[in-house]
């Protein structure tokens, strides 16, 4: 999928540099690794603000907050692996996109910039989750520096 400059929607997967609340926590200011991220777009979206949320091979820890991706989901995207993933929803960094310096290219001829977007049943059991994660306050926004 070409991402143009139009603004990003809630469910796009994009490949991103993600930088873990820990990883922040000990004074790094990039992450480690570039990873396939969600973008959850917020109220504030005349500020271009998004707020992404990393996904992972890794099963979640107990007392975590994930939603497992279906494999439908990871194979209509094509998502790298072959194994069960989850979206987690407890950590994120908070961004502007288009532009932002952490947004890595899936190929560039032609340049890529997304996997595609998870479904609307997907993202609606998302959303759900993390509405319940955002009332009990067990969301932690790492603010990237642009």
């Amino acid at each position: 999928m070409v991402v143009s400059d139009d603004r990003p929607e809630t469910g796009l997967v994009v490949r991103y540099n993600f930088l873990w609340p820990r990883e922040h926590d000990r004074g790094e200011r990039e992450g480690r690794k570039s990873r396939p991220v969600c973008l959850v777009v917020p109220l504030n979206v005349p500020e271009r603000t998004v707020v992404v949320f990393p996904i992972t091979r890794q099963p979640p820890t107990p007392g975590r907050i994930a939603v497992e991706i279906p494999e439908t989901e990871r194979r209509r995207l094509r998502l790298p692996g072959n194994q069960r993933s989850w979206v987690m929803l407890d950590e994120s960094n908070g961004d502007v996109m288009p532009g932002s310096f952490h947004l890595e290219p899936l190929s560039y001829d032609p340049v890529v910039t997304a996997y595609g977007r998870f479904s609307p049943p997907f993202m609606s059991r998302v959303m759900k989750v993390l509405a319940d994660a955002i009332r009990n306050k067990q969301v932690r926004v790492v603010p990237r520096e642009r």
